[in-house]
């Protein structure tokens, strides 16, 4: 039973990546610097997000040691 569940979350990973892709592109063509501006924003607001959550982990294993 867990072969069916895999092969259908697999096939929904991959339709919801298409789709995505799709729209970027679709989003691309349509207004260029506007989507520009927002995949760099998101892209900083991810980066910042996961530096801010690296370094809050690193601090927290580093004072729980011997």
């Amino acid at each position: 039973m867990s072969g069916i569940k895999s092969t259908l979350a697999r096939k929904a990973a991959k339709a919801a990546a298409k789709h995505t892709a799709h729209g970027t592109a679709s989003k691309l063509k349509r207004d260029r610097m506007r989507a520009a501006t927002l995949l760099g924003l998101g892209g900083a607001v991810g980066a910042a997000a996961g530096w801010i959550a690296g370094r809050t982990a690193g601090a927290a294993s580093v004072g729980t040691g011997s």
